[in-house]
C-alpha cells in the first residue's frame, strides 16, 4: 500500500506495472454490499455467454479480463481507503503523465528528425489517438489538483501540445465532453472547456493538414469496423464470439492482419511472422457498445452499460471524478479507450471506477445514467436511419474481374452517386484499396500471399453523404484464388 502511489507515477512509463493488479482483489471487500453486486452482473455478463461462444478460447479469455479488471477496481479502492480525496490519490499519475509527454516529443523527434512538424506526435507504445487522449488526462489534471504551480502550468501546457500535435479527434471529444460534465457542480469545467477552444482556436488558424483533422468529418475508416463488428453480433447476438476473439473478425479490414504502434512501423519495424497469428487481440470496433455486442452479445453490453452508469452514479456530485469518467465515455463512441490491458490508458478508466464504487452507489441514477451512455455510444448510428438512398435505381454488377494476382477490376450499373467500397471475405473481411465513386471503374488491389481458396467479394454502396456508414446495397460475388 505504502508503494502504491509511486507505481501509479510509475505505469505510464512501464505499463506492465499494472499485470499487478489482480494482487488487489482483496480490497474489493472494502466496497459497500451494492457495488460487489454491480461487479457480480458484470462479471456474469462475461462468463455466461463465454461458455457458448463459439470461439474454444472465450472462456478463459473472459476469465482473465474479469481478474484484471476486478484487481484494477481493487487497486482503486485501495487507493480511496488511503487517500479519500481523489484530488490527493491521482496527484502521482501527472508526474507520469508529464514524463510520458516528453518521451513522445524526443521519440518523434529521433524518428523523423526535421520533418517532425509534418507528422502526427506519437509514442513507442500509444497509437496518436491514445495519445492525444494521455495529452486530455494531463489538462484535467493541471486544472483540477493543486501541483506546484510551475509543474502545474507545464503539465498543462505539454497535455495541450500533445492533444494537439496528436490531432486526436477523439481525444478533444473526451475533453469537450468531460469538460461539459464538470460544468455540473462549479467545478473546473470551464476551465477545461476553455482550454480545448484554446486548441481548437489554434488548430483553425494553423496552415498544417494535421491541425485540419479536428474538422475533418471523415471517420478514418472506422465504418467498415462498425459493420464488420455489426455483423459479427447478428451472427451471434447471445453470446458473441468473446472477449478479445472478436479481432479475429476484424483484423485486415483498416490496418491489415498484424500492426505495431505507429512510430515502430514508422521506424520499419513490422509483426515477425510468429506475432501475425495473434494480431488480431489488439483489433477494436473502435465503439465500445459493439465492440461489448460483437465479444458477448447483448448480455455483454448491458452488462458493461450497467457497470459504467454504476461507475457514473457512484461519481456523482465529484468534479474531477466525474469529469474523467465522462471523458472515457464520450470518447468511447468512436474508438475503445478503456479495452484493457492496454498502455496504462484503460487501466485509468477502472482504477477511476474503483474510486468511485467506494463512495458507494445509487441504483436508480445508476440505471438512468447506463440508459444515457447507451444513448451516447449509439450516437454515430442514429444517423443512419435517416438518410435518404441516392437512387432508385437497383444497382447491379456489370463485369468483375479477379486475377490469381495484382489488380481487379469491376464495374457496377446504377450506382451514380454511391461511394462503393469492395471487401474480400474469407474468416473476417479485409478492405480492397480505400474508396470509389460508383460511377467510375473500380480498380482495387488484391492483397498479397493470400492463400488458395474460395472467398466472398463484397461490394459496398454507401450514400453520397459521409457519415451515412449502413450501405445501402451490399452486392456479393463468390470467388475463387
Amino acid at each position: 500500500m505504502r508503494l502504491l502511489p509511486y507505481a501509479l507515477a510509475l505505469a505510464p512509463l512501464f505499463p506492465p506495472l499494472a499485470l499487478l493488479s489482480p494482487l488487489f482483489l482483496g480490497h474489493l471487500l472494502r466496497l459497500p454490499r451494492w457495488a460487489l453486486g454491480l461487479l457480480g452482473l458484470y462479471i456474469l455478463s462475461l462468463l455466461l455467454p463465454a461458455l457458448w461462444a463459439p470461439e474454444p478460447w472465450a472462456l478463459p479469455l473472459a476469465l482473465g479480463r474479469a481478474l484484471y479488471v476486478l484487481g484494477l477496481v481493487g487497486v482503486g479502492a485501495a487507493l480511496h481507503a488511503r487517500m479519500p480525496s481523489p484530488a490527493q490519490a491521482l496527484k502521482p499519475l501527472g508526474y507520469g503523465l508529464f514524463i510520458l509527454y516528453l518521451t513522445a516529443f524526443l521519440a518523434s523527434y529521433l524518428t523523423f528528425g526535421d520533418k517532425v512538424a509534418g507528422q502526427r506526435l506519437m509514442h513507442p507504445f500509444h497509437s496518436p489517438v491514445g495519445l492525444g487522449f494521455m495529452g486530455g488526462i494531463g489538462v484535467f489534471l493541471a486544472l483540477y489538483l493543486r501541483y506546484p504551480w510551475p509543474f502545474r502550468l507545464l503539465l498543462g501546457l505539454l497535455g495541450g501540445a500533445v492533444l494537439l500535435l496528436s490531432a486526436s479527434r477523439g481525444g478533444m471529444l473526451a475533453l469537450l465532453l468531460g469538460g461539459a460534465g464538470g460544468l455540473l457542480w462549479r467545478g473546473r469545467g470551464a476551465w477545461v472547456l476553455g482550454v480545448a477552444g484554446l486548441l481548437l482556436f489554434l488548430a483553425a488558424n494553423l496552415d498544417t493538414p494535421l491541425a485540419s483533422r479536428f474538422f475533418d468529418t471523415q471517420l478514418s475508416g472506422r465504418e467498415g469496423l462498425w459493420l464488420r463488428a455489426y455483423e459479427v453480433y447478428a451472427a451471434h447476438p447471445w453470446t458473441g464470439v468473446g472477449p478479445y476473439v472478436l479481432g479475429d473478425y476484424l483484423k485486415g479490414t483498416l490496418f491489415g492482419d498484424c500492426f505495431l504502434f505507429p512510430l515502430l512501423e514508422a521506424r520499419g519495424l513490422a509483426c515477425p511472422p510468429w506475432l501475425k497469428p495473434l494480431g488480431g487481440l489488439w483489433s477494436f470496433a473502435h465503439n465500445h457498445l459493439l465492440q461489448a455486442l460483437g465479444e458477448s452479445g447483448a448480455w455483454g453490453a448491458l452488462g458493461l452499460l450497467l457497470l459504467v452508469g454504476g461507475f457514473l452514479a457512484s461519481a456523482w456530485g465529484e468534479g474531477l471524478l466525474f469529469s474523467l469518467l465522462v471523458a472515457f465515455l464520450a470518447m468511447g463512441m468512436v474508438d475503445n479507450p478503456f479495452s484493457v490491458p492496454s498502455p496504462f490508458r484503460g487501466e485509468i478508466f477502472f482504477l477511476l471506477g474503483g474510486m468511485a464504487l467506494a463512495r458507494g452507489v445509487r441504483l436508480p441514477l445508476t440505471l438512468g445514467l447506463a440508459g444515457a451512455v447507451a444513448l451516447l455510444w449509439a450516437l454515430p448510428f442514429l444517423y443512419l436511419a435517416t438518410r435518404p438512398p441516392a437512387s432508385t435505381e437497383l444497382p447491379a454488377l456489370a463485369y468483375l474481374v479477379f486475377p490469381r494476382e495484382g489488380v481487379g477490376f469491376l464495374r457496377l450499373e446504377g450506382a451514380r452517386g454511391y461511394r462503393v467500397q469492395v471487401w474480400l471475405c474469407g474468416k473476417g473481411c479485409e478492405r480492397l484499396g480505400w474508396e470509389w465513386p460508383g460511377d467510375k471503374r473500380i480498380v482495387f488491389p488484391l492483397p498479397q500471399d493470400l492463400p488458395s481458396g474460395t472467398y466472398r467479394l463484397r461490394v459496398l454502396l454507401f450514400s453520397h453523404h459521409r457519415l451515412a456508414q449502413r450501405p445501402r446495397y451490399v452486392l456479393e460475388k463468390e470467388v475463387h484464388r
